[in-house]
């Protein structure tokens, strides 16, 4: 009798499996990874796009673009650090 209670305890019943924890790690790191790919391929892409000899509208729309989006990245930066101190 003492043999059916010995190994069950709610926790055992309840956690996943260790390589089930560790297969999610590697898909949310390879979805990561193909992310910041990605973002680095929309870079280069601007880059080639916005170079010397482009014209001045296609200038002018990735200064604004660029702009944005690093004023709104700044601040998302900046929220984020300010709750963390919290």
């Amino acid at each position: 009798m003492d043999d059916l209670y010995q190994n069950s305890s709610f926790s055992q019943l309840d956690e996943p499996d260790p390589k089930e924890k560790t297969m999610d790690v590697l898909t949310k790191d390879l979805d990561y990874m193909e992310k910041i790919k990605e973002l680095q391929g929309y870079l280069d892409m601007v880059k080639k796009i916005a170079k010397p000899g482009c014209s001045e509208e296609v200038l002018n729309v990735a200064l604004s673009s660029m702009s944005s989006l690093v004023n709104l990245l700044s601040s998302m930066s900046s929220r984020s650090k300010t709750l963390a101190s919290l």
